[in-house]
């Protein structure tokens, strides 16, 4: 892979760990503050949404790497 495609690849992965880390913080506090739960309730109910969050950041890498790596006809 070209210097220029791991830079657009580590610029990818930076904003989809930051993407995560948002929609983390945002699910956890709108579980603990908005509807009365403690903490770990709001933890153990972010769960689900946090997995499906995961498996796409991780989805949507692997596929931007496959498609940068692609051979231009």
């Amino acid at each position: 892979m070209t210097p220029d495609k791991e830079k657009l690849l580590k610029l990818m992965r930076f904003w989809l760990v930051g993407t995560f880390i948002i929609v983390w913080a945002a699910i956890t506090l709108y579980i603990g503050l908005f509807t009365s739960r403690n903490w770990l309730q709001a933890i153990q109910l972010g769960f689900p949404i946090w997995g499906i969050t995961a498996v796409l950041c991780a989805v949507w890498y692997f596929g931007y790497k496959a498609w940068l790596a692609r051979k231009k006809s």
